[in-house]
C-alpha cells in the first residue's frame, strides 16, 4: 500500500509530563486506521498532531506523502502525481514528502489542512436554525464550489448519507444520528483526501451508530479517502477500521488487525466488584402521563413524548434509553424545566415537599 502519512518517533509533553511516547506508524492511501484506548490514553492528542492543530510535537516527525499542483497548490494523495495533471487547474502535479510540523513548510501545511476534514463526537458543526440542505450548501460555499452546480451536489451528498427525506427540515429538529449524518455530508462536501473522526458515534444508540459506521466506510471507499477514527468503543473499530492501534498511557501497545487489537484492549476489562443494590428512599420525581407535541411546518404534528409515566426514588440511578429520535432529549428537557409538557404532570420533591 502506498503510504499517505509516516509518523516517526513522535513524542508530546504537557507541563513536563510525556503524554505520547515514541509513536511510529504509517497510514496508507485510502486506509481506515482505528485508534482505540481508554480516556486519557493520548488518542485526541495524536489526532490533533496529525491534523496540524494546537501545538507542535516535542520531538519526532509527521511526514505527509502528497502531490501538490505547482500552479494552484491543490493537494492530492501522493499517487496522483502519476497522472501529472491537476484536477482543479490543469497544472502539473509534483510528488512531495512534507515534514508537516517543520516551520519552513507552514504554507504547504495550510494547504494540506484545507484538504482534510474532521467529525467530532458532538454535532457542533451545524447551523441549527438553517435547513439541512442549507447546511451542506454552506460547506460547498466555503470551498468556492461553483454556485450553479451546488444545489445538485448538495442533494447528492444528502442522498449519500441517506437524508434526502430530511432535506428541507430545520437542522436543530433532527435526531442525534441524523445530525451526525449532516455533519458527515458537510465534511464530504470539502472533498477531503483524509477524514478525521474523533469519537464520531460516542453519543448514539447502537443501531444508529452502526448506520453511521457503514456510511463512514462507504464514504472512504467511494471517495478513495483515507480516514483516522478514534474511539474507546470496540464496535466502532470493528465496523470501520481496516487496521487498528491500541494506545495505553501514550504508547502503542498493539498495532494490527481490528480483531487482534480489540482482543488485547478487552483483556483489562474484568468485573472485580459485586453489585449491591442500594436502599432506596422516597420518590423525588414523579412523571404522570406526560405528553409533548410540536407543530412543524414540514412534518406536521411531532409526538416527541407520548404518555410517559415513571417514578425516580432517592438514591436511585434512573436510566433512559432509546434510539435516536425516541424522545430522550425532549423528556430530559421537561424534567429539567427547560420546556413545558403539552399535558401531564412532572412533580419534583424539594426538601420535604
Amino acid at each position: 500500500m502506498t503510504p499517505l502519512i509516516t509518523v516517526n518517533n513522535l513524542c508530546m509533553d504537557f507541563d513536563g509530563k510525556r503524554v505520547l511516547k515514541n509513536i511510529s506508524f504509517e497510514i496508507g492511501e485510502g486506509e481506515v486506521l482505528g485508534i482505540i484506548g481508554r480516556s486519557g490514553a493520548g488518542k485526541t492528542v495524536l489526532m490533533h498532531l496529525l491534523r496540524g492543530v494546537e501545538q507542535p510535537p516535542t520531538s519526532g516527525k509527521i511526514i505527509y506523502h502528497i502531490a501538490a499542483c505547482d500552479s494552484c497548490m491543490y493537494i492530492c494523495m501522493g499517487s496522483a502525481a502519476k497522472k501529472k495533471k491537476c484536477p482543479e487547474c490543469g497544472g502539473k502535479l509534483v510528488a512531495k514528502d512534507v515534514d508537516f510540523w517543520d516551520e519552513k513548510n507552514e504554507e504547504i501545511k495550510r494547504h494540506i489542512m484545507k484538504r482534510t476534514a474532521i467529525m467530532f463526537q458532538r454535532t457542533f458543526a451545524l447551523y441549527g436554525n438553517d435547513r439541512v440542505i442549507e447546511n451542506v450548501l454552506h460547506a460547498l460555499d466555503d470551498i468556492n464550489y461553483p454556485a450553479e452546480k451546488a444545489i445538485n451536489r448538495a442533494a447528492d451528498l444528502l442522498d449519500e448519507v441517506r437524508l434526502s427525506h430530511r432535506m428541507m427540515h430545520i437542522a436543530r429538529d433532527l435526531s442525534g444520528g441524523e445530525k451526525q449524518r449532516v455533519v458527515l455530508a458537510r465534511q464530504l462536501a470539502k472533498n477531503p483526501f483524509l477524514l478525521f473522526a474523533d469519537e464520531p458515534t460516542g453519543t448514539l444508540d447502537p443501531e444508529t451508530a452502526h448506520l453511521v459506521h457503514s456510511m463512514l466506510t462507504n464514504a472512504a471507499k467511494s471517495n478513495t479517502m483515507g480516514m483516522v477514527v478514534t474511539s474507546h468503543f470496540s464496535q466502532v473499530i470493528e465496523e470501520v477500521a481496516d487496521r487498528a492501534m491500541l494506545l495505553v498511557d501514550g504508547e502503542i501497545a498493539k498495532l494490527g488487525s481490528p480483531t487482534e487489537v480489540i482482543e488485547e484492549f478487552m483483556k483489562d476489562f474484568v468485573d472485580e466488584e459485586e453489585y449491591e443494590p442500594p436502599s432506596l428512599g422516597e420518590n423525588v420525581l414523579i412523571a404522570r402521563d406526560v405528553y409533548k407535541r410540536y407543530i412543524s411546518v414540514d412534518r406536521g404534528v411531532v409526538r416527541a413524548v407520548n404518555g410517559v409515566t415513571f417514578n425516580v426514588a432517592e438514591k436511585e440511578i434512573f436510566g433512559i434509553i432509546g434510539k435516536s429520535g425516541a424522545g430522550k432529549t425532549t423528556l430530559s428537557r421537561i424534567i429539567s424545566g427547560i420546556i413545558e409538557p403539552t399535558s401531564g404532570e412532572m412533580i419534583i420533591r424539594i426538601g420535604e415537599e
